[in-house]
């Protein structure tokens, strides 16, 4: 059946004499199939939070936000997971909270959420696992967007069905409200069309002829108009490829970029009702957009992106470009996507590298961090250690110098062979394979740390980067002695009591202080010594109190550095010593001071 299928496509193709399809989708994501891949992945998608691989085995990977990765439950993921029950697939599109697959026999499936019909049944339904969309069939492209989908028939008719606020259906109604219809109808008036396009109010189809057509909303006819069936746009022929967000383009044969709407890369921020040439990019061999910012593929495999990308649903002005610059660290890529707000990007060697916003994990990398540079998808080689649970890594004992770390082991095949722990992404010690907890010292009060954990098996294959980041808590520092060791016993008659106690001097002029007061009915001698640490030139101070009076009394310097003094304590007194810094400069919070208390009492 896959055979007879593709070879009816080939057929279709010949005749039309046109590039292979391609299904340019979307203000929430766009894709492009990559020619070849050694990992297997062929072609990628992005959704708003979302992102989809499809492996030249035919199967559909997600990662991203919960319940619409189509694995049956509702959870997150941040490295790819299979969807459920699909085989023979050869395109997905990503819209806003759900997905489209096209399998090998012409069947189009969905899952996520149908808010709007857009799964192809009523409204208010949530699938977790793909449903068939029905009274589709011999179907060659889809496209999805925010709310609505596009779906090509091998007979060159277009098919679409959700939300049609703005006419984008194509079915001749136009509302203003959120009217949707969830059962595909034909486009009217249109037939050869080799190439669709969806965005969230605009809908695009390139005809066999080379000549583009739009229907919804900026439509590219010098208007601002909405049409509820297709329209030619103003000024293009031989076009080979489309994308269309709050603003679209498309490539010509010649490799030359035109683009209409907003932000549109020709250096302004003017709106163009018909398409304008994007002068600065040449050899443009696929685009994508979403409905903030756009990307385009040049054939010598570079990347280039223009417009506004989001952090967390914000678009700062700084950012903005109106004109393409290139992607960086990008090279040999094969095929692009654009999430609404995070990109996708195929390389020739079958990496998948993505950058953008990762509140969701749509990144891949097994975090929620964003990254504004690409870096590789993870999870996709079935060799590499494996986590057993997203929320692997995880933090105790913060205090304001260091930090616990904690993981569940990884698992492989090989078995682990060690773990590398890095702090603010620098490696900071390699730990053998059995050890599954990290004590990280010496880091400074109120300061944000980011820690990583990497597994590596006996081949160097590494796992996925698991990520934590903490904040140390405030120094709070103690204002008396702590007592670190102490010895009592009596002889003779008399008690003795000897006690070692530590301290820190964290700020200047803080005071340390201790007292001890005799038994009822007894009198003692204190002897009080105390050494500086290194570097620091701290005082001792010893007195007698009671009875209304403090009385002083000296400090010797011995010879070792060591300060001594010692007194004599009447019944109902109380000696008290105190350590503080000689001047201002002298504090140390990470340094403790030790003093030794010798004391012997009796009550004769």
């Amino acid at each position: 059946m896959r055979r007879q299928f593709m070879l009816l496509v080939c057929g279709f193709l010949v005749m039309t004499l046109i590039l292979p399809f391609q299904a340019a989708a979307t203000e929430a994501g766009s894709a492009v199939a990559a020619e070849s891949s050694n990992l297997g992945v062929t072609m990628v998608a992005g959704g708003k939070g979302h992102s989809l691989a499809l492996k030249e085995d035919g199967t559909v990977w997600a990662w991203g936000q919960g319940g619409v990765l189509g694995n049956g439950t509702g959870y997150a993921s941040t490295t790819p997971v299979q969807v459920t029950g699909l085989e023979e697939v050869v395109m997905v599109a990503a819209g806003h909270d759900h997905s489209l697959a096209l399998k090998s026999d012409g069947t189009v499936w969905a899952w996520g959420s149908s808010e709007y019909g857009n799964l192809g049944e009523d409204p208010d339904r949530y699938r977790l696992t793909p449903i068939q969309v029905k009274g589709l069939s011999s179907i060659v492209a889809i496209a999805a967007s925010g709310q609505h989908n596009l779906a090509l028939k091998s007979d060159g008719t277009v098919w679409a069905w959700g939300l049609n606020s703005a006419g984008q259906l194509g079915n001749g109604t136009v509302t203003d409200h959120l009217t949707y219809f969830p059962t595909p109808a034909q486009v009217r008036g249109l037939d050869s069309v080799t190439a669709v396009a969806a965005g969230p109010s605009t809908s695009l189809a390139i005809k066999s002829d080379g000549t583009l057509w739009a229907w919804g909303g900026n439509v590219g006819d010098g208007t601002t108009d909405l049409h509820s069936t297709p329209v030619q746009v103003h000024g293009l022929s031989s076009v080979v490829s489309i994308a269309t967000a709050s603003h679209s383009l498309a490539v010509k044969s010649d490799g030359t970029l035109w683009a209409w709407g907003g932000t549109v890369g020709d250096g302004t921020t003017d709106l163009h009702s018909t398409p304008v040439q994007v002068q600065s990019l040449n050899s443009v061999a696929a685009i994508a957009a979403d409905e903030w910012h756009s990307l385009a593929l040049k054939s010598d495999g570079t990347v280039w992106a223009w417009g506004c990308p989001l952090k967390g649903g914000e678009c700062y002005e700084s950012d903005i470009r109106n004109s393409p610059v290139q992607v960086q660290n990008l090279n040999s890529v094969v095929a692009i996507a654009a999430g609404y707000e995070h990109s996708l990007a195929l390389k020739s060697d079958g990496t998948v590298w993505a950058w953008g916003w990762n509140s969701y994990g749509q990144l891949g990398d097994g975090t929620r961090t964003a990254r504004y540079t690409p870096l590789q998808v993870q999870g996709f080689d079935p060799e590499t250690p494996k986590w057993p649970v997203e929320n692997a890594l995880t933090v105790t004992e913060v205090t304001y110098n260091s930090v616990q770390l904690n993981w569940q082991p990884a698992t492989d095949d090989k078995g682990v062979d060690k773990y590398l722990v890095y702090q603010d992404n620098t490696l900071l010690n390699t730990l053998n394979g059995e050890v599954n907890s990290y004590e990280v010292k010496g880091l400074s009060p109120k300061s944000t740390y980011l820690f990583s954990l990497v597994a590596v098996d006996a081949d160097g294959n590494q796992s996925v980067k698991k990520e934590v980041r903490i904040y140390t808590r405030a120094y709070t520092a103690p204002v008396s002695f702590q007592l670190s060791d102490s010895k009592t016993y009596s002889y003779g008659g008399s008690n003795y009591e000897y006690s070692l106690y530590y301290g820190y001097i964290s700020s200047s002029g803080q005071v340390l202080s201790g007292s001890w007061s005799p038994p009822e009915g007894s009198h003692g001698v204190v002897k009080v010594s105390m050494v500086s640490p290194e570097g620091e030139e701290y005082d001792l101070s010893l007195e007698t109190v009671g009875e209304g009076n403090r009385l002083p009394k000296d400090t010797t310097l011995l010879t070792n550095g060591t300060e001594y003094s010692a007194a004599e304590v009447p019944e109902g007194y109380k000696a008290e010593w105190r350590v503080k810094g000689h001047t201002g400069n002298d504090f140390s919070p990470d340094k403790k001071v030790f003093v030794y208390v010798s004391i012997k009492y009796d009550n004769h």
